[in-house]
């Protein structure tokens, strides 16, 4: 053997390693995504709608 790839094998290995490209895409989308929904939950948590109102010249809409 000698090392070369036959047009149709480096189509297939670019096809599969594409494939594992895709999907470790979206798994890193996914993880991603669930670390936003859980920093948005702890900002929620910690969100004191009265401390903005005691603050002089604090608003919501601020």
């Amino acid at each position: 053997m000698n090392g070369q790839l036959t047009p149709d094998q480096r189509s297939r290995l670019i096809e599969l390693v594409g494939e594992d490209i895709l999907q470790e895409d979206s798994s890193a989308v996914e993880r991603s995504f669930g670390d936003f929904q859980q920093g948005m939950a702890v900002l929620r948590a910690d969100f004191d709608p009265q401390r903005l109102r005691a603050t002089p010249g604090g608003d919501a809409n601020d």
